[in-house]
């Protein structure tokens, strides 16, 4: 069983409706495509896939941004933290 810590930020947070999980889930590891799958399954909200793309979101695990890991692919082992903060973008006008 993998034990981590998300702690959410910006719309991620209104999505979830809390600043933080504790999570527990099968296996020895996840990934962070699962861990978003399974944020994603949490929400009521039908947008909740397009909200967790990777595209929109900046992944901390431990300290480290989830792109120097691995991006999707990166792996997240018990005790792990993990941030989750969405990125605010737009366009011109």
């Amino acid at each position: 069983m993998v034990k981590i810590k998300v702690r959410l930020l910006g719309g991620v947070k209104r999505l979830l409706g809390r600043d933080v999980i504790d999570l527990d889930a099968e296996g020895e590891v996840i990934t962070l495509k699962d861990l978003l799958a399974l944020l994603a399954s949490m929400s009521m909200n039908r947008d909740a896939n397009g909200l967790l793309a990777p595209s929109n979101l900046l992944v901390v695990i431990n300290g480290k941004e989830a792109s120097l890991l691995g991006g999707f692919d990166a792996v997240i082992k018990d005790g792990d933290q993990v941030s989750i903060l969405t990125v605010v973008h737009g366009g011109c006008l």
